[in-house]
């Protein structure tokens, strides 16, 4: 039978070829001086040397290998890809690789169990990922995967190629639901941070102050993971549930969910004036094209003449254009107000 194949997830899996090797070659230079062992998830995971990201880290990896081993059972291919995809991509890439850059830099003595237990991470999901991809996608991961530090120093039972190496599986003992919660807890919080900069255009060399208001569990997670937090934030600091004295008042707000709010301090990083000008002459030619719709909308014969498709359409359109000018005024009104506060 046919098969509707559309030709944008073709495209979308080569970018994702692309990014694979692109973020694997980046991320060799970080364990080109890594030895790994024949142990090494044994011996990592007893270590006591693990941050919050690198148990994160290894409890997706575990949990991904389960997922991806089931819908295999299940001839669940596309299913089996997508977890895949979702490990190396959203979980190492986006998060994990971001997340240890200070940490590889970082060669001092005292940052050395850290660094350590970072590149063996590092180097355990990249080389179960590639094994864990090597059924879809057989050219690119026998390629990077021979190019992982330590190949022909693990043992008589190393085979020689991705094609005869053991399929990965998942162990339920190294999956940790409370870290994966204290992570997804970190980046909300994280991704409020990064809300607030491109709000206000803040340059991303610019380094801002974060002020976090939280209660309940997360408080112990965002304590934690202040330095995860400062990393991806890009933050020159983090206080959490510092004293409402000692927070400035002219301080951007984010309120992420009923438990947790993100302040940043916006004292002279902000040229309110410009701010004001842009929106005010985005106002001009959003609030000319509503009240053009409006008036059409509202002329004699429009509600016979015009089918219901079109006034749905219109309808939404309207909606949309004022949501817009009521933001506009809303920041407008913002500025105008922090720009008061920073001249007292």
């Amino acid at each position: 039978r046919d098969v509707n194949l559309d030709i944008k997830r073709v495209v979308g899996y080569r970018n994702f070829c692309n990014k694979l090797w692109n973020a694997t070659r980046f991320a060799l230079q970080f364990v080109d001086d890594f030895q790994p062992t024949t142990t090494l998830l044994e011996d990592l995971m007893t270590s006591g040397k693990m941050a919050i990201r690198d148990k994160f880290m290894i409890s997706k990896l575990m949990s991904c290998c389960s997922t991806v081993n089931e819908n295999f059972t299940d001839y669940k291919f596309g299913d089996a890809q997508q977890a895949a995809y979702s490990l190396m991509i959203d979980d190492l890439c986006n998060v994990y690789l971001e997340l240890i850059k200070p940490v590889m830099y970082d060669k001092t003595e005292e940052n050395k169990d850290s660094r350590w237990a970072a590149q063996a991470t590092l180097w355990i999901t990249i080389e179960t990922g590639l094994r864990l991809l090597h059924p879809m996608m057989p050219f690119v991961t026998e390629e990077l995967w021979q190019r992982l530090p330590g190949r022909g120093s693990l043992g008589e039972d190393e085979t020689p190629t991705i094609m005869l190496a053991k399929y990965p599986e998942g162990n339920s003992d190294y999956v940790d639901t409370a870290v994966e919660e204290s992570m997804a807890t970190t980046m909300k919080i994280i991704n409020a941070c990064r809300s607030h900069r491109s709000h206000y255009n803040i340059a991303n060399k610019v380094e801002t102050h974060f002020y976090i208001k939280i209660t309940g569990e997360g408080e112990a997670a965002a304590r934690a993971q202040i330095d995860d937090i400062k990393t991806l934030g890009k933050a020159s600091a983090v206080d959490v549930n510092a004293d409402d004295a000692d927070v400035p008042e002219s301080v951007g707000i984010s309120i992420v969910d009923d438990q947790t709010t993100v302040l940043m301090d916006l004292t002279g990083l902000v040229d309110y004036k410009a701010e004001i000008a842009k929106l005010q002459k985005n106002l001009k030619k959003t609030q000319p094209s509503l009240d053009s719709l409006k008036q059409k909308m509202s002329t004699a014969g429009y509600e016979e003449k015009c089918t219901d498709a079109l006034k749905a359409t219109n309808a939404e359109k309207a909606a949309s254009l004022e949501k817009k000018v009521s933001d506009i005024n809303e920041a407008i009104e913002n500025f105008k107000r922090l720009e008061l506060l920073e001249k007292k």
